[in-house]
C-alpha cells in the first residue's frame, strides 16, 4: 500500500499473499480470495490497482495466472470499492521510464522511489509499481 502526493510517496505496507496449500485447486484459490478479503478489511484502501494479464509463452502458467486473477477479481468485486487496471507496459513506463523494463529495474526503482532500505521481492515490487503508476496517473 502506498500513500502520497505529487511531492512525496511512501510505502506504508507491502508484501505478498501466498495461497495456502489445499486439497484442491478450488480450495487454494478460495484461500487466496479469503486472504485478500481480510487484507482489504484491515487496510481499507480507497482504490485497488491491478495489472492486466499478459500473454505468456507457457499455457499452464497462463492458466494458473488466469485462475488466480479470477479469484482476486471476484474478491475485489465482493469488496465493492474502486478497482483500476493497468497494462504491464504502462506500469513500467510510468515508474521506470520505458515499457520494456526488466523486473530487476522495477525493484531498483521501487527501492529508491519509495525510500526502502532494500529492494522488495519481485512480486511485491511489481505490486508497488502498479500502485505507484496509479498514483502518478491520478495526480496528472
Amino acid at each position: 500500500m502506498i500513500e502520497g502526493d505529487a511531492r512525496r510517496v511512501v510505502a506504508t505496507e507491502f508484501g505478498c499473499i501466498r495461497p495456502v496449500r489445499g486439497p484442491s485447486r478450488a480450495a487454494i484459490l478460495g484461500s487466496l480470495a479469503d486472504q485478500l478479503v481480510l487484507l482489504l478489511a484491515r487496510l481499507e484502501p480507497d482504490v485497488v490497482a491491478v495489472e492486466t494479464p499478459f500473454a505468456g509463452r507457457h499455457p499452464r502458467s497462463a492458466l494458473a495466472l488466469a485462475e488466480a486473477r479470477g479469484a482476486i477479481l471476484a474478491a475485489l468485486g465482493r469488496w465493492g470499492g474502486a478497482v483500476v487496471e493497468y497494462e504491464p507496459a504502462r506500469v513500467k513506463a510510468a515508474v521506470v521510464g520505458h515499457g520494456r523494463a526488466e523486473k530487476q529495474q522495477v525493484g531498483f526503482v521501487m527501492r529508491h522511489a519509495l525510500g526502502l532500505a532494500a529492494s522488495p521481492p519481485a512480486d511485491a515490487a511489481d505490486a508497488l509499481a502498479v500502485a505507484l503508476c496509479h498514483l502518478r496517473c491520478a495526480l496528472s
